[in-house]
């Protein structure tokens, strides 16, 4: 295995446990009912558990771009979004999906609606974007081994 990859190797996992531990700091914010404070300045009118989900959805868009663009940089040939997928191993999805169930009850404790809707679309693309970020770091290694 080269030194880039290995290094890519290392950056993603870094990002990887930045995004799950993000997901479980969320969902237990939210499940202890506990105020937060927003780095994004937002000027609507929106509840706790909107701006929390806000916050959390951005970065996890952010971290799943980075992990993207790191997989494209460290290997050879590109891979398709398709094959980066297919090589996320499911044992990897066991934290993501616990936090989407947590997610769905903290949805189903919502006394809003709307916190409900958010709650649950927020947890779905948590899930997705693990899968792709897993699917990262397995495509670099397996891209090392050919």
């Amino acid at each position: 295995m080269s030194f880039q990859k290995r290094m890519a190797m290392i950056f993603l996992s870094a990002i990887n446990i930045m995004t799950v531990a993000a997901g479980v700091i969320t969902q237990l914010q939210l499940a202890l009912g506990k105020d937060v404070t927003s780095i994004i300045p937002i000027k609507t009118e929106m509840t706790v558990c909107q701006i929390l989900l806000l916050n959390f959805t951005i970065v996890v868009a952010i971290m799943l771009l980075i992990s993207i663009v790191t997989t494209y940089l460290a290997t050879d040939i590109p891979y398709s979004p398709k094959e980066i997928l297919a090589n996320c191993a499911g044992i990897f999805m066991i934290i993501p999906v616990i936090v989407f169930l947590a997610a769905v009850y903290n949805a189903v404790k919502a006394p809003v609606a709307a916190d409900k809707l958010w709650l649950i679309l927020s947890g779905l693309f948590y899930v997705a974007a693990n899968a792709v970020n897993f699917g990262c770091i397995l495509t670099v290694k397996s891209d090392s081994e050919n």
